[in-house]
C-alpha cells in the first residue's frame, strides 16, 4: 500500500498536461492492444505466413528508422502538442484502413505510412514528460506512463480475448475474418477517443522555443559519446527482442494451439505482472541507482528466455514468458529517464530521433530475419532458434551496458 500511496502523491503533483497525456496513453493503448492481439491471427486466417508477417513488421520499423531523425527535428520545431496530433492522426487512419483488407501490397503501404508518422509522436513523448515534470517526480511520471500502457494491456488482452466468443453468441455463422474485423472496429473507436484528448494539451514554455525557422542542431561531442554508448547497449536489446516479441501471438497459437481466450488471459496476466514490476522500479532505482537496477533485471531475464526456447508445455512456457516480460519491462522507465536526463535540453527530441532511428533499423532487420528463420525452420524449431538469437543479443547488451556505464563503480548499495 505504501507504493500505491506514493504514486497517488506524485499523481497529484503533476500538471494537467501530464494527466491528460497519461489518460490519452491508456485509452489509445487499450484500443491498440485489442487490435494488435488479433491482427496476427487475422493474417493467419487469410493464409499469410510468418515470413510475410516479418516483412510487414520490418517495413513498419524501417519506415520508423528512416523518419526518426527528421521526426525528432520536426518535433523540436513544431512543439509537443502539434507533434502528438500530427503523429497520431495518420496512425488512426491506418488502423481504420487495415481492417478492410488482406491485400499484401496495400498492407505494406499502410505499415510504411504508420511507421513514418508515429515517429513524430514517439520523438516528443519523453521530452514532453521531462518538460512537464520536476526532477523529484519525473521518474514516477515515466513509470506511470508505462503502467498506463500495462493497465490497458491487462484489460485489453483479458476482455479482448473473449470478444470472439461474445460476437459469436450474437451471430454464430460469422467467419474468423469478419469476427476479427468487428473487433478491430472496437479498437479503432477507442483510439479515436484517445486522439481527442490531445487537443486539450498546452505547450509549456521551455528553454528551447519551438520555431519553424530554427536550424538543425546536432548533438555535441559529449552528447554523441553518450548516444553511441547507449545505442550500442540498447541496440542489442532491439535486435534480440524483434526476433521473437512481434511473433509471440503466433508462437503460442502455432506451437501450443492456444485459443484466443487463452492468449488473452496469458497476455493479460503478463501485463499485470509487468505492471507490478514497473511500480516497484523507481524504488529499486532509488536503492541501487538506474544502471545497476537495469543490469539486475537483464541478468534475471536470461535463464527465463532459455526456458521459453526449450519447454513443450503451454502453461510453463507462458509462465516463463510472463516473468521475462516483467523483469525486462521493469527497467523501461529507468532507461527512458536515464537517456533523457543525460542529453542536452535543446536536442532532446533530435537525439531521441537518432536513437529511435537506430533502434527501428535494428528491429526492421530482426523482424525480417525472424520471419525467414521461423518459416524455413519449422513450427517449433524456428521459434526456438529465434528465441535463442534473442538470448544471445541480450547477453551482449548486458555486457556492453556494464562496460560503458557501470565498470569501476559500486553496483550494490
Amino acid at each position: 500500500m505504501g507504493i500505491v500511496r506514493q504514486y497517488q502523491h506524485y499523481y497529484r503533483t503533476y500538471n494537467r498536461n501530464i494527466r491528460l497525456y497519461l489518460w490519452h496513453f491508456f485509452t489509445w493503448q487499450l484500443g491498440a492492444l485489442i487490435y494488435n492481439l488479433f491482427f496476427p491471427l487475422y493474417l493467419l486466417s487469410a493464409n499469410i505466413n510468418e515470413q510475410v508477417m516479418g516483412s510487414l513488421f520490418a517495413l513498419n520499423t524501417l519506415s520508423m528508422a528512416v523518419c526518426a531523425i527528421p521526426a525528432g527535428f520536426l518535433a523540436d520545431r513544431l512543439g509537443r502538442r502539434k507533434s502528438f496530433i500530427l503523429g497520431s492522426a495518420p496512425s488512426l487512419l491506418v488502423a481504420a484502413l487495415k481492417l478492410t483488407t488482406t491485400n499484401i501490397a496495400f498492407l505494406r503501404l499502410l505499415y510504411l505510412v504508420d511507421g513514418a508518422f508515429i515517429m513524430l509522436f514517439l520523438a516528443s513523448s519523453s521530452p514532453f514528460i521531462v518538460e512537464n515534470t520536476e526532477p523529484e517526480n519525473r521518474i514516477h511520471a515515466f513509470s506511470l506512463s508505462a503502467m498506463m500502457m500495462l493497465g490497458a494491456g491487462i484489460f485489453g488482452n483479458f476482455f479482448g480475448g473473449y470478444l470472439p466468443q461474445v460476437i459469436r453468441l450474437v451471430n454464430a455463422s460469422l467467419g474468423d475474418i469478419t469476427v476479427y474485423r468487428i473487433i478491430f472496429v472496437c479498437g479503432t473507436v477507442l483510439m479515436f477517443v484517445a486522439f481527442t484528448f490531445l487537443f486539450k494539451l498546452i505547450d509549456v514554455p521551455t528553454s528551447v522555443t519551438p520555431s519553424a525557422n530554427r536550424k538543425l542542431v546536432l548533438p555535441g561531442k559529449t552528447d554523441m559519446k553518450f548516444l553511441f554508448k547507449y545505442m550500442v547497449a540498447a541496440g542489442f536489446i532491439a535486435l534480440g527482442a524483434a526476433h521473437f516479441m512481434p511473433f509471440a501471438t503466433t508462437f503460442f497459437r502455432r506451437t501450443y494451439g492456444a485459443s484466443p481466450s487463452q492468449l488473452g488471459a496469458l497476455f493479460s496476466v503478463t501485463q499485470l505482472t509487468v505492471f507490478i514490476a514497473t511500480a516497484i522500479a523507481p524504488s529499486l532505482a532509488e536503492r541501487w541507482s538506474p544502471i545497476p537496477a537495469i543490469i539486475f533485471t537483464r541478468i534475471v531475464s536470461l535463464p527465463l528466455l532459455f526456458g521459453i526456447s526449450t519447454v513443450h508445455n503451454f502453461y510453463f512456457a507462458g509462465g516463463l514468458y510472463m516473468l521475462r516480460n516483467a523483469f525486462m519491462q521493469m527497467s523501461s522507465p529507468l532507461e527512458a529517464n536515464f537517456f533523457v536526463s543525460n542529453i542536452s535540453p535543446e536536442i532532446r527530441a533530435t537525439a531521441n530521433g537518432i536513437n529511435n532511428m537506430a533502434m527501428s533499423s535494428l528491429r526492421a532487420l530482426a523482424s525480417y530475419s525472424a520471419g525467414i528463420i521461423i518459416t524455413r525452420s519449422g513450427r517449433f524449431g524456428g521459434y526456438t532458434a529465434a528465441i535463442q538469437v534473442m538470448l544471445v543479443c541480450y547477453i551482449f547488451s548486458t555486457v556492453f551496458l556494464y562496460v560503458f556505464f557501470a565498470r569501476g563503480k559500486k553496483l550494490l548499495p
